[in-house]
C-alpha cells in the first residue's frame, strides 16, 4: 500500500476526476517504461485497431431492448 500512496501523493485513492487515472511519481513512471517495453517486445508498439461499426443497430423505440 506504500506504492499505491506513492503513486497516488501520499492517499489510498484520488477521488479527483481527471487525476484519478494518471498517477504521478517514480513508480508510475517505472510502471510506464516496463509497459512500453513489453508492448515493444510483443510487437505492439505502433498498432491500431480499427472498430467495426457495420454490426451496429439502432434500438427499437417503445419497447424492451433485444440481445440478439
Amino acid at each position: 500500500m506504500s506504492i499505491v500512496r506513492s503513486i497516488r501523493g501520499g492517499r489510498h485513492n484520488d477521488p479527483s476526476f481527471f487525476s484519478r487515472m494518471k498517477p504521478q511519481g517514480v513508480w508510475a513512471e517505472l510502471f510506464r517504461a516496463r509497459f512500453r517495453l513489453a508492448r515493444k517486445r510483443a510487437g505492439m508498439e505502433k498498432v491500431r485497431i480499427e472498430l467495426d461499426c457495420s454490426r451496429f443497430r439502432r434500438p427499437e423505440t417503445g419497447g424492451q431492448l433485444r440481445l440478439l
